[in-house]
């Protein structure tokens, strides 16, 4: 048995330089790892605002995992939140050394290609929105370097649970403090040991310590491999939509029970009785006909068969049922609202004010992005810059919403001399799949193949003039002139 387990050790060892943004999680197959979402209806509305308000930092990081597994309101409205931006970025270098250039050193060229090599294998988008989700769900993400190179960075999310963050480095990284009691919950000592195998040497050194009572529960993860990134206080930004969802799931339900009541029907018979008040049926023969009434809508489920010598009635409430439906179009603004986000991004009635909404929203995730922003530049100037070129990694505000303005307004800075790859980067090419493009359109001569299309600036006509306008452009006044022109005469060409 400990053979099998030193081999599948080794064997995941040996798999973790292809691991990108991983999850212990992933190979483990034993009961504790078994995703286990609770129910949500296991929360009243009076549970989730004494959470909210007076709950601890794992309380409110369990209730916001668990309405994220359920709830489609509130998984969206964090799903919209961590996708919305395209994480593009730019690579930008500084000389410190002023008699170089990337153009006349080649030494300076080879750190600025191997640094952009770096950005471009590591798959920065998906990292980055990863880091975001699990930054929304928790409050703060929480992960460890599990190996770096020059050629590739392997990611371990650690449990938001077992961590917290009360310190900074003096250059403002967030620390971790990871609980060592969450080794202590993996009963099962094989896959134990298979998780410990995992962690850095330097937490599975300290649990090692911990377990002889020669250490503490709580261990600082060293800056140089802790990744930290709270969102503002570190606790979930969105729970205080919990409550109103609750409303609108409470209404939803009642109005589908009203529909259902409003679908079904009663079939009544009325026996009636004669002039001196006698009965014109007696009970068993009224009992035979409510049988065969019955017998008859036996097919339909919607329909119940009263049969009575009193006259009866049934009332529906219209106006009950609009005041409902409106109250859940309510409810449904309000979800939205507490969060933040305009509804409209969801169910649009109008644009008004939605691209307002989402100019918020985007300066919402710009502050998570100005902390990647520092994150990637310290790796990037660790093993790329030297004493003669440092470089700066920018995240640039480009989101599936407004790239094509970002597009527009860069290109017209670039037509006044401004930045040529800012356009390219909202078009979605690289810094280095711009260069690629162009020097394949160079190698096909495309320049003289594809020759553009004749316009007002490419061709002049009638001695630098605009080209001749057809009848349909000319305005009613130029056709009177010409034709006043032609009466007089005088022909068009002379």
């Amino acid at each position: 048995m400990e053979n099998n387990l030193s081999s599948r050790i080794e064997t995941f060892k040996k798999a973790i330089k292809e691991m990108i943004a991983t999850n212990d999680r992933a190979y483990l197959h034993g009961s504790h790892y078994r995703s286990t979402v609770n129910p949500i209806r296991e929360y009243t509305k009076q549970d989730v605002l004494d959470i909210i308000y007076r709950g601890s930092l794992s309380s409110q990081q369990k209730l916001s995992n668990d309405y994220f597994n359920v709830s489609g309101v509130y998984r969206r409205l964090i799903l919209y939140n961590a996708t919305m931006l395209k994480y593009t970025g730019i690579l930008i270098p500084e000389i410190t050394n002023k008699n170089k250039t990337l153009a006349s050193d080649t030494a300076l060229q080879k750190r600025y290609d191997k640094a952009l090599d770096f950005i471009d294998k590591i798959d920065l988008p998906t990292i980055l929105s990863n880091f975001s989700l699990k930054a929304l769900i928790n409050g703060c993400y929480y992960g460890v370097i599990l190996d770096i190179s020059q050629d590739y960075i392997s990611i371990l999310d650690l449990p938001a649970q077992y961590c917290c963050s009360r310190y900074k480095t003096a250059s403002n990284e967030d620390l971790i403090e990871f609980n060592l009691q969450y080794f202590n919950t993996i009963i099962d000592p094989e896959e134990k040991e298979l998780a410990l195998s995992v962690y850095p040497k330097e937490i599975r050194n300290a649990y090692y310590r911990y377990e002889k009572g020669k250490k503490g529960k709580w261990y600082l993860i060293p800056s140089s491999i802790g990744i930290c990134f709270p969102i503002h206080d570190g606790r979930p930004p969105f729970l205080s939509a919990i409550p109103a969802i609750i409303d609108y799931d409470d209404y939803v339900e009642l109005e589908k029970e009203r529909d259902e009541d409003e679908v079904k029907k009663v079939l009544i018979q009325k026996v009636p009785h004669l002039n001196d008040g006698k009965l014109l049926f007696e009970p068993d023969e009224a009992e035979e006909m409510h049988a065969g009434a019955v017998g008859m809508m036996k097919g339909n489920k919607n329909v119940n068969v009263l049969t009575t010598y009193a006259d009866a009635d049934i009332i529906s409430s219209q106006s009950t049922s609009d005041t409902s439906r409106n109250n859940i179009e309510k409810i449904f603004k309000v979800i939205y609202n507490e969060a933040g986000i305009s509804s409209e991004l969801f169910a649009a009635t109008g644009n008004l004010t939605l691209d307002k909404s989402i100019k918020n929203d985007l300066s919402f995730m710009m502050f998570l992005c100005n902390k990647y922003n520092n994150f990637i530049t310290n790796i990037l100037n660790r093993f790329f810059g030297n004493n003669q070129i440092k470089f700066k990694y920018k995240i640039l505000p480009i989101s599936y919403y407004n790239d094509t303005d970002y597009l527009n307004n860069t290109h017209k800075l670039a037509s006044s001399g401004y930045s040529y790859i800012l356009p390219a980067l909202a078009a979605d090419l690289s810094q280095r799949d711009l260069v690629n493009i162009k020097n394949l359109e160079e190698a096909l001569e495309l320049r003289k193949k594809l020759i553009p299309l004749s316009t007002s600036y490419t061709e002049s006509a009638n001695d630098g003039g605009a080209p001749e306008k057809t009848e349909g452009e000319k305005s009613d006044k130029t056709l009177d002139n010409e034709g006043a022109l032609d009466s007089g005469g005088k022909n068009n060409g002379e």
